[in-house]
């Protein structure tokens, strides 16, 4: 989870409802994992945002200041703050999950900001999305971002996600959709996908969708689920384009990212432009399926 993004709202939440099948890996782990989650809060309220960040965040790991970068690099190239508890920035994992192997996972819930010193300041609320992975042993962050709401969310109650168990489509059974590694998923996201409709035989990005998948975008409340975001997006003639920078996947193969900029279009008139992060899971058939998405501001 970055500063900047919780701190500064310009980007999360995109959170995985249960799904039917129970989920492959120990729950223990996925226990650990939330426990992981807690402990980086508690030392955000005990000892400052900027203590807490250094503490839990991979070496490499990356936030969106708008835009991805390395946390450390950008943190300890800023002051620290005289008074490290001004800013109240308070959060809880409220789902996840976590690949076969163990060594990477994801958690999401609702956050909320508050300046400590100054009662008069509104507090600010949002959701985050962090992507974890082991480092010697250790669950840290490797990917942050979060966007605002309106005001604070309404929690969902504590879920657990699964595998997907949508079928496989036509798009979905593609060899790209099948194939293994990160650069499978660079691949995949390196087409212009349809977000029309009927879109004629094009690939369809409502296609890579999971049942539970959830959409975050600045300033609104989560899209949750596949046919959910269909209705919000779907239009003739447009579609969506991104440009990946970035991403990891598990040892299992089954659990992966992806980051970079978004760009959608109708027709050839840019709508919109942005950041953008994806978590991606397989489903029963084998296929990448997008289980979280996080749309980000371009600035």
């Amino acid at each position: 989870m970055t500063h900047c993004s919780r701190a500064r709202l310009t980007v999360a939440a995109l959170l995985l409802a249960a799904c039917s099948t129970a989920p492959t890996y120990p729950d223990a782990t996925l226990e650990a994992l939330f426990d992981a989650e807690r402990a980086f809060a508690r030392d955000s309220t005990e000892r400052g945002i900027r203590a807490a960040f250094l503490e839990h965040f991979a070496t490499d790991g990356i936030d969106f200041r708008p835009g991805p970068g390395a946390m450390r690099e950008r943190m300890l190239a800023r002051p620290a703050p005289t008074d490290p508890l001004t800013l109240l920035l308070d959060w809880s994992p409220q789902a996840g999950a976590v690949a076969r192997s163990g060594d990477l996972g994801f958690t999401t819930g609702p956050y909320s900001l508050r300046n400590q010193r100054d009662p008069s300041a509104p507090a600010r609320y949002g959701y985050f999305l962090s992507v974890w992975k082991r480092e010697n042993g250790r669950w840290r962050v490797a990917l942050d971002g979060g966007v605002s709401t309106p005001a604070a969310p309404q929690p969902d109650a504590p879920a657990v996600a699964g595998g997907e168990t949508r079928g496989a489509s036509t798009a979905a059974r593609s060899a790209r959709s099948l194939a293994h590694g990160k650069d499978a998923l660079v691949a995949l996201e390196r087409e212009a996908w349809s977000l029309d409709p009927d879109p004629a035989g094009a690939p369809s990005y409502f296609e890579l969708l999971g049942n539970s998948v959830r959409l975050l975008r600045e300033g609104s409340y989560a899209l949750i689920g596949a046919d959910a975001v269909r209705k919000a997006l779907a239009a003739t003639d447009r579609r969506v384009v991104w440009t990946p920078a970035g991403a990891g996947t598990s040892a299992s193969d089954d659990m992966g990212f992806t980051y970079g900029r978004y760009a959608r279009f109708v027709g050839s008139v840019e709508e919109s432009t942005g950041y953008y992060i994806h978590v991606w899971q397989r489903d029963d058939a084998g296929s990448w399926r997008i289980a979280a998405e996080v749309q980000l501001p371009p600035g």
